[in-house]
C-alpha cells in the first residue's frame, strides 16, 4: 500500500514538473514569435509559433490524463499515459487532437481504456461506433445505449470474448473502452462509468 503511494506521488510530481516547464517553454516561444513578427522574419515565427503549440499540446494532454480514471473496486490500474498527437493528429484530422490511455487488469481480463479529443476519432465517436449510432447499421453484436446520459454502441464478440463501448462526450472526444477475456460487456461499462464524462465534456 505504501510503495502504491509512493509510486502515485511520484507520478504527479513528475507531471507538475513537466506541465511548469511545457508553459514556460510555451511562453517563451510566443514571446519570441512576436519579436521576429516586429522583425518582420516570419518564417522563424511560424516555427516558434509551431513549437509553442506543440506545448500547448502538452499541457492539455496533461490535463487529459487526469480523466483517466483509478481502478474501480476488483481491478488494477497497470499504467496510464497521454500523448499529443502532433503531426499525427493531422492525418486523422487535426493538428491540435490529443489522447490518453488507462491500462487496467481484473482476473485474466485486459482493458484498455482511451479518451481522445479532436481528430476523425474524436469528433465521429470512434469509427466502429459511428454506423450504429447515426446511421442505424447495427450488427447482431453491436447495440446503443447510455452511459451517464451519453450515447454510446457496444460491441461484443462471444467466440473471442472481446468487447468494445464507445462513448461520444460532446462533439469532439470519444471514449473508448475495450476489454479481452471478458464474458460479457458488464465489465466494461463498470470501467466506462468511473470517468467524469461531465466534467471531461465541460473541459474540453
Amino acid at each position: 500500500m505504501k510503495k502504491s503511494i509512493m509510486l502515485f506521488l511520484i507520478f504527479a510530481i513528475s507531471v507538475g514538473l513537466c506541465a511548469q516547464s511545457a508553459k514556460q517553454e510555451a511562453l517563451q516561444s510566443l514571446d519570441q514569435a512576436k519579436n521576429l513578427i516586429n522583425q518582420n522574419n516570419l518564417l522563424k515565427a511560424q516555427d516558434e509559433l509551431n513549437y509553442a503549440q506543440s506545448k500547448l499540446g502538452e499541457l492539455l494532454s496533461a490535463e487529459l490524463l487526469k480523466f483517466i480514471p483509478d481502478a474501480p473496486t476488483g481491478f488494477v490500474l497497470e499504467d496510464r499515459q497521454a500523448a499529443n498527437l502532433g503531426q499525427a493528429g493531422a492525418i486523422i484530422g487535426s493538428a491540435n487532437a490529443i489522447s490518453a490511455n488507462g491500462m487496467y487488469t481484473k482476473g485474466d481480463a485486459d482493458f484498455d481504456l482511451s479518451i481522445t479529443v479532436g481528430g476523425l476519432v474524436g469528433q465521429s465517436g470512434g469509427l466502429a461506433g459511428l454506423a450504429a449510432l447515426f446511421g442505424g447499421m447495427s450488427t447482431s453484436n453491436t447495440r446503443n445505449t447510455r452511459i451517464k446520459g451519453y450515447n454510446a454502441t457496444v460491441e461484443y464478440d462471444g467466440s473471442e470474448l472481446s468487447g468494445t463501448l464507445t462513448i461520444k462526450v460532446g462533439e469532439k472526444i470519444t471514449v473508448i473502452v475495450q476489454g479481452d477475456d471478458i464474458e460479457n460487456t458488464d465489465m466494461l461499462n463498470t470501467l466506462a462509468e468511473t470517468i467524469d464524462l461531465a466534467g471531461l465534456e465541460k473541459a474540453f
